[in-house]
């Protein structure tokens, strides 16, 4: 798709903002150990007018493995994931989860737009808000991710003037940005009141969890984790070779399955 994002700045800039503002409670996951990371977002969300909450992340170095394992399910993920999370994995759900519970708990918006810190966005997000809420404005859980790292197939079920939004066949990977409705905050809380794998392939099983899963084409969001000193989630350096390659074949088979399910549930769903 052709679309891109336009640079120039729509009427009536004051009420484009007011409605962000007002409808769509900004937060950022932020690790306190991260402050100068929380800095530069927030300085970019200020330039563009919006008032953004840091969620103090759940950092896995600072807790011990029971705190970890309120939620995450080592059952769980021996019976449908190929390898034990790390903790900062756990964590990272852990963060996720906060945010959604602040959100429930803490506002009185319609909206939930949820960014981890090592993004901006790629143009004044008044462009955007108006198809936000378009797709977003229902009584079902609906989910809108504002970024991919590869190109998607699907049913176009929006198009505006800079941007489409997309229901995909697959799932992307990656929880960068995303914005949400409150219904589809409550059932992602629900639904991962005890999980078994990242967040974000948790995500990719929408027709288990029951949200829809929109995506932006293009992205709306740049992802700059290089500039910002990198992904905080790390490890696999120290393993071994055979370990390793019997992870890889694990993970193969999981993204097969993955990808033939999802590709089954959207055509039965296709075909209601």
């Amino acid at each position: 798709m052709s679309i891109t994002p336009s640079s120039s700045i729509s009427s009536n800039p004051s009420t484009k903002h007011n409605t962000l503002n007002e409808e769509f409670e900004f937060y950022v996951i932020n690790l306190d150990r991260s402050q100068q990371r929380w800095q530069r977002i927030n300085a970019h969300l200020q330039g563009l007018s919006l008032d953004a909450q840091r969620i103090s992340a759940v950092d896995a170095a600072q807790y011990y493995s029971v705190f970890l394992s309120k939620h995450y399910s080592k059952f769980l993920n021996k019976k449908y994931f190929f390898i034990d999370l790390k903790p900062a994995e756990i964590g990272c759900f852990l963060s996720h989860r906060k945010a959604l519970t602040t959100f429930l708990n803490s506002s009185e918006k319609h909206y939930a737009v949820i960014l981890e810190d090592d993004v901006e966005f790629v143009a004044d997000p008044r462009q955007f808000c108006d198809q936000w809420r378009n797709v977003l404005n229902s009584s079902h859980p609906v989910m809108l991710k504002l970024f991919k790292r590869r190109s998607i197939s699907g049913e176009l079920v929006d198009q505006a003037e800079h941007t489409g939004v997309v229901r995909p066949r697959l799932v992307p990977l990656g929880t960068q940005a995303q914005v949400i409705n409150r219904s589809a905050a409550k059932v992602l809380l629900t639904a991962f009141e005890q999980f078994s794998m990242p967040v974000d392939v948790a995500y990719q099983h929408w027709w288990q969890h029951g949200v829809k899963i929109l995506v932006t084409v293009p992205n709306q969001i740049n992802e700059i984790s290089q500039v910002v000193g990198g992904t905080n989630i790390g490890g696999g350096a120290d393993l071994f070779f055979g370990f390793k390659a019997q992870r890889e074949v694990r993970r193969s088979w999981f993204r097969l399955t993955l990808k033939l399910v999802s590709a089954w549930f959207y055509f039965k769903r296709s075909r209601i």
